[in-house]
């Protein structure tokens, strides 16, 4: 019971953002730096898929996750 009222208040909060993120909208929603963003990355605490050289694009899904353990 406690999950899904956490999964409807999350789902509420990120219901204006798109399916895929990118850094800048994570760090929005997340209120973090750009030095804790890639931190984050790069040590796989958030999933995050490279695009390019330099772009990182976050599902909706792998921040979800994130929300719930952290």
């Amino acid at each position: 019971h406690i999950y899904n009222k956490l999964r409807r208040e999350i789902d509420f909060m990120l219901e204006e953002y798109p399916d895929v993120l990118n850094t800048k909208e994570v760090m929005e929603i997340l209120d973090i730096t750009k030095n804790l963003m890639y931190e984050l990355i790069h040590s796989g605490t958030i999933r995050a898929i490279k695009i390019g050289k330099k772009q990182w694009r976050i599902t909706k899904d792998d921040l979800i996750t994130y929300l719930k353990t952290n």
